[in-house]
């Protein structure tokens, strides 16, 4: 692997075993595992949520409290705070999993799951206010709601789930908050979970960005629609920090990383040049009570 390359032994990518299908009877969409539902056996790596709620072209963080369930949404320059605003809390139950302009009216909305339900929901935003809300497809048993991307090219947001049972992704391909269609993406090796989709390498497709919290590397699997078509190594993340996000935070138009540190609530961006560092910069520190990542 001295090129910088990925090669997973032992791993198939791209051929589906099994098919996304519409469930019949519960009037949502699932995906079938052998005719059987899966179960959940571990949770994926936490992830922040970022967007560009006031429209300066920056994006913004999204901010969590668990005791509360308020979010709030911090403004920022780059990595330098401007202003904050708070939004909507979120319903017990439900989990902010993404953020993305569903309904393309140019602002952000929230992406909510509830994995006791399998349930997804919009809530549609103007900056930090909710003004509607609309259920999305609901997932089949044991897969989760990791990211959402444009990956078909039709300038609507698609879901991007994993299944923690048998490490599969798949991608379901949505008009607003209806399920289109739907296809396997790659399966991932043992530790690794998607932190977030971008396009590292210019290419016009998104790419997942993977991060393994036992060994805190990181990789970027290049994509072409659901297809990986190769894969880097990035740069290791140190101890007690996590790569929770990513997003182009000094406007050169490449995806940075963003990593949280949980135990001092401190954020930190890192520059990068498709999958290599550049430079890094402190954001700013959460205060107490509130989190940046979610599992």
């Amino acid at each position: 692997m001295g090129d910088g390359t990925l090669a997973w032994h032992g791993y198939r990518f791209g051929t589906p075993v099994k098919t996304i299908v519409r469930t019949a009877g519960d009037n949502h969409e699932g995906v079938a595992v052998d005719g059987l539902r899966a179960t959940v056996v571990a949770a994926a790596s936490p992830r922040a949520v970022l967007g560009d709620f006031n429209g300066d072209g920056h994006p913004d963080y999204v901010l969590r409290n668990p005791g509360t369930r308020q979010t709030a949404i911090w403004y920022l320059n780059n990595n330098i705070y401007q202003s904050g605003a708070l939004g909507p809390s979120i319903s017990a139950g439900w989990g902010l999993d993404s953020v993305a302009d569903f309904n393309r009216d140019v602002h952000p909305d929230y992406t909510l799951f509830n994995p006791t339900t399998d349930r997804t929901a919009i809530w549609y935003m103007s900056g930090p206010t909710r003004i509607a809300s609309a259920y999305g497809p609901t997932l089949a048993h044991g897969w989760e709601l990791v990211a959402t991307g444009d990956f078909n090219g039709n300038a609507y947001p698609d879901y991007v789930l994993f299944n923690a049972t048998d490490h599969q992704t798949a991608i379901w391909y949505l008009n607003n908050n209806v399920y289109v269609s739907g296809g396997f993406g790659p399966t991932l090796p043992v530790n690794w979970n998607v932190v977030g989709a971008a396009d590292f390498n210019r290419d016009g497709h998104r790419d997942y960005l993977l991060f393994n919290s036992s060994n805190h590397q990181t990789a970027i699997w290049y994509l072409s629609g659901r297809t990986l078509v190769g894969g880097a190594y990035g740069p290791t993340i140190p101890s007690g920090w996590a790569l929770v996000a990513t997003a182009d935070f000094n406007s050169d138009g490449r995806p940075d990383y963003l990593l949280y540190n949980p135990a001092s609530r401190q954020t930190a961006i890192w520059y990068l040049n498709n999958n290599v560092y550049v430079s890094a910069a402190y954001g700013p520190t959460l205060p107490v009570g509130w989190s940046l990542a979610e599992p």
